[in-house]
């Protein structure tokens, strides 16, 4: 009974203890949320007028106590992402003076923290900070490694592109269409490396299909022909995302490979097939397209149809129409200008 009795003081006394903390945590957090926005409100104002008033920025940052410089960076960096150009080049130079306080952050333990410093240092440090910041590429944390490249994958940065693209591999959980921007924001002189990339078997296909898409954004005429090579593949996802690369890129010389893929077992690979051959094909692939149109999948009898239109295959058109079913409600839809 004793015991029991001791039991049940003891957890109260850490119920106590643990709300205590509570009430500490959320007294601390908002007094720093306080003193944080008060000065903000002091700050953001000086940083504003900084801007345009041809002032010398290192005057202004002399002026930032040792106590708040974190704080004052961190109002900076949330004004400098927002700008472009001269603009931004101020904010850094006000800021300059101040960086040195982000070396902590940058060596956190948590892998947010220093994903958030990189993120700072990359906007505020600019040209000087850039090899600090491609030495996060290979952060032990795939997130702040992924920071890295995204700050790295910009046009006047185009020479860290071969070493994003060796780490890709690193980012296959994350969504290809975040990968394929964060490429394709690089621009057209990063396409020679991504066309190599996207040629090589060795890569993943998570990430050739990243690398495909990329191309894709940026209309890259000369990825048709590596494109076209990869159709072969057993590796569906590299696949599809050849085929809607060559949708957009591709030329006549390239439907040879698209219309074996019209009868791969697929649905996903026809679908794209089809698309991909109404826009390069030729008048007389309407008739295979037809062919391959079934009752059973929605996304193929949808894109049949917008492909026999873009082929302009009225007769072809028709000919689902009176077939019934899916088919004909997608020619229908297609036909009065509702295609998906």
């Amino acid at each position: 009974m004793t015991g029991l009795l001791l039991a049940i003081i003891g957890l109260a006394v850490l119920n106590l203890v643990f709300a205590a903390l509570v009430v500490l945590l959320r007294v601390i957090n908002r007094k720093r949320a306080t003193r944080f926005d008060s000065r903000r409100r002091f700050w953001q104002p000086k940083l504003i007028t900084l801007i345009s008033d041809g002032s010398d920025p290192t005057d202004l940052s002399s002026q930032v106590d040792a106590s708040e410089q974190s704080e004052v960076v961190e109002i900076s960096w949330n004004l400098a992402r927002r700008l472009r150009g001269q603009d931004r080049m101020r904010i850094q130079q006000f800021a300059a003076p101040l960086m040195g306080v982000m070396t902590h952050d940058l060596e956190a333990r948590r892998p947010e923290k220093r994903a958030r410093a990189v993120q700072i240092v990359s906007c505020l440090g600019g040209d000087d900070y850039e090899e600090t910041v491609a030495s996060y590429l290979d952060d032990p944390s795939t997130l702040v490694s992924l920071v890295a490249a995204r700050a790295l994958a910009q046009p006047n940065r185009v020479r860290w592109i071969g070493a994003i693209l060796d780490r890709l591999h690193r980012y296959d959980h994350w969504s290809q269409a975040l990968l394929s921007s964060m490429l394709a924001s690089v621009g057209p002189e990063a396409t020679p490396a991504m066309r190599r990339y996207l040629g090589d078997d060795r890569n993943t296909s998570h990430s050739r299909a990243a690398v495909a898409r990329a191309l894709e954004l940026l209309r890259d005429i000369e990825a048709g022909d590596i494109a076209a090579q990869q159709l072969t593949t057993s590796d569906g996802e590299v696949v599809a995302a050849c085929l809607r690369l060559l949708a957009v890129v591709g030329r006549g010389i390239h439907a040879v490979g698209v219309r074996p893929l019209l009868s791969d077992e697929r649905f996903f690979i026809r679908s794209a097939a089809i698309t991909t051959l109404g826009k390069i094909g030729v008048r007389e692939d309407a008739e295979s397209i037809v062919q391959t149109v079934d009752g059973d999948s929605p996304w193929v009898a949808i894109r049949s149809a917008q492909a026999l239109a873009d082929l302009h295959a009225t007769d072809e058109l028709a000919a689902l129409v009176e077939r019934g079913g899916l088919p004909a409600e997608a020619a229908i839809e297609t036909l009065y200008g509702g295609a998906a």
